[in-house]
């Protein structure tokens, strides 16, 4: 499959197996029996089953049976776009649903609560949500951050990092960043007046590979290890009041 169609795929959250037989299906173009759909995707009879079933339940693919037994083809090439239209559509619908029901959500997860809040995400879409949370709930318009840049340019995906950047701005929420100064530091501190950010720099032997963000009442914490990054989140007036005081000294002595 062509990386762009892949990449879209991936997007509207097929999964690699779903990808691998709605690929077999596009290219072949006719329909096919299980066992050949199975073979040319590398998946063995009964996966290749499940995988078809969720197809069909989309809308990629069909079914039809013929000889006594069942064969699938792929929703036709010149229909993907309108496909795609209409799963935009459902993410928006869905989209405000869920913006209306935040209130009640915040009610119910405040009652009774005397304990720090702490979220866990795992994995590449696991911690870009956890970055939204950056952005979306920041009452303050404002972003204390520890980050160690040449793990940011080496290991998170460069076209997100320019998406998350761009939309801080949009939003209007400044920054103050403490980094190592290093080759990714310089580097980023370039493009300050672009991205209305504040880079201090840190002696380059304290250099590390993840990032502390500190904003509103929360900290997010982020290892980003290649092969299975990490975000962890804390809501605490108390604690981000604590890391406050600590970035504003580190920021009062860096460089």
């Amino acid at each position: 499959m062509f990386p762009p169609l892949k990449k879209t795929f991936e997007n509207l959250g097929l999964s690699e197996k779903q990808i691998a037989v709605l690929s077999v299906l596009l290219e072949n173009g006719g329909s096919m029996l299980v066992t050949s759909i199975g073979k040319a995707a590398k998946l063995n009879r009964t996966t290749t089953y499940d995988i078809l079933r969720e197809l069909v339940a989309k809308g990629l693919a069909s079914q039809v049976k013929k000889d006594g037994a069942f064969r699938y083809q792929s929703i036709a090439p010149e229909s993907l776009p309108a496909y795609v239209e209409r799963q935009r559509e459902i993410l928006e619908e869905s989209k405000k649903e869920i913006a209306e029901l935040i209130p009640q959500i915040k009610l119910l997860r405040s009652k009774g609560r005397s304990v720090p809040k702490v979220q866990f995400f795992e994995g590449v879409e696991g911690v870009r949500q956890a970055y939204e949370d950056i952005l979306e709930n920041n009452p303050e318009k404002f972003l204390r951050g520890i980050t160690g840049m040449d793990a940011v340019y080496s290991n998170l995906d460069e076209t997100w990092l320019e998406y998350f950047l761009k939309k801080r701005t949009r939003l209007g929420i400044r920054c103050v960043d403490l980094a190592p100064e290093t080759e990714g530091g310089k580097r980023s501190k370039a493009d300050d007046e672009r991205f209305i950010r504040t880079t201090k720099f840190l002696p380059p032997q304290y250099n590390f590979e993840g990032d502390i963000s500190i904003y509103s009442n929360k900290v997010a914490i982020f290892s980003y290890d290649r092969e299975n990054p990490v975000g962890i989140i804390i809501e605490d007036d108390a604690i981000a009041y604590m890391m406050k005081q600590f970035f504003d000294f580190a920021s009062s002595v860096a460089k």
